[in-house]
């Protein structure tokens, strides 16, 4: 795949479009020392960013998490996600919004650095996330050493950069291994998601899913609960150990890279992956969901209050 600065086009910085070469930061810039970033990861269908607006409120959020306010409303930000994504032709691809600190200072303290956006959007080449036959044959998950902090000692809630060095950490020794991706457990021990995606079990029936005390509220999670809704799938929300791994049925990963997505197998305890009907049918109504044939509406906790 080729590397991300070596591409062209242009990309939405701080209120205009430059050219994909120009899109830069200085070095010394807060967000990068002090991981005072926040992102969102917005999948495109047929032209459309999916879901944009839950994304761009939960961006909002998570700046206010971090102690910082965004330059621009939702409505400048919609209007930059569509013209981007129109200027690079994508149909299916992927757009990236970042907003982070400046570099007026470089200490723990940071009450009066700017704050810079940028929006980027590009075409997802097959196997971005996992193998090209993986709805039909399901990833392999483990285990990894490496816990999921309480909302009492990180700011959990925020789609912040630096929440996601465990989960770099963590894939890249599942990679090594020989796996997929890797769980993450919660600071009690119960299973919290894997390394970019939220997890739910099948079992007799119903769907479960871990609590999110431990991490952010998952746009594409939300999708599925409603989704199991429309349905009547009966939805369990709780605390999960790593031994229900065992008495599932069946597991999938949901997120905005990995769609819906079947998983194999998780610290060597394997579920059969066709002919779960289930499992096939959450696929099908999220594929028709993005795709705009079935008409179900997704919770958006984040929306600003009237």
């Amino acid at each position: 795949m080729l590397p991300f600065d070596r591409r062209t086009g242009q990309i939405w910085y701080d209120g205009s479009l430059v050219d994909w070469s120009e899109a830069t930061l200085h070095v010394l810039s807060h967000g990068l020392h002090y991981a005072s970033s926040i992102f969102e990861g917005i999948r495109v269908y047929r032209g459309e960013p999916f879901l944009l607006d839950h994304h761009l409120d939960r961006l909002a959020a998570s700046a206010r998490i971090l102690d910082f306010t965004l330059e621009y409303d939702r409505e400048t930000l919609r209007e930059a996600a569509r013209e981007v994504v129109d200027r690079a032709q994508i149909t299916e691809g992927y757009l990236r919004v970042n907003a982070w600190r400046g570099s007026e200072i470089i200490q723990t303290a940071a009450l009066h650095t700017s704050v810079h956006t940028s929006l980027a959007a590009w075409e997802l080449p097959a196997g971005y996330y996992a193998a090209a036959d993986a709805l039909d044959t399901g990833v392999r998950l483990v285990t990894g050493r490496y816990r999921r902090p309480s909302p009492e000692y990180a700011p959990v809630k925020s789609k912040a950069a630096g929440n996601y060095m465990i989960g770099t950490v963590s894939k890249n020794e599942a990679l090594r291994a020989g796996y997929d991706d890797a769980l993450l457990l919660d600071d009690r021990g119960n299973f919290v998601e894997a390394t970019g995606a939220h997890l739910f079990f099948l079992k007799d029936g119903a769907l479960h899913t871990p609590t999110t005390r431990c991490t952010i509220d998952g746009i594409t999670r939300a999708a599925v609960l409603a989704l199991a809704a429309h349905r009547g799938v009966e939805t369990v929300v709780g605390d999960l150990p790593p031994a229900f791994a065992q008495e599932a049925e069946g597991a999938f990963l949901c997120g905005t890279a990995c769609e819906v997505l079947p998983v194999a197998s998780i610290d060597g305890h394997g579920y059969q992956v066709r002919g779960n009907t289930l499992l096939r049918s959450l696929v099908d109504d999220y594929r028709a969901l993005v795709e705009g044939r079935l008409d179900v509406a997704v919770e958006n906790p984040w929306a600003p209050v009237p």
